[in-house]
């Protein structure tokens, strides 16, 4: 039986825990970024906004 045919232990969660995907960065690093993408697609809203 493969292993994606088994039954994980908490039926509310696909994942195992050693299966959860790792992301390599801190949570200021996505905080910044976020913030980043606010501004950024702020400013391109407001520019359309006053075009139109």
């Amino acid at each position: 039986m493969a292993r994606s045919d088994e039954e994980p232990n908490n039926p509310l969660s696909p994942y195992y825990p050693s299966e959860i995907p790792d992301v390599p960065a801190n949570g200021r690093t996505w905080f910044a970024i976020l913030l980043a993408a606010m501004l950024l697609l702020g400013a391109a809203y407001g520019f359309i906004a006053m075009l139109l």
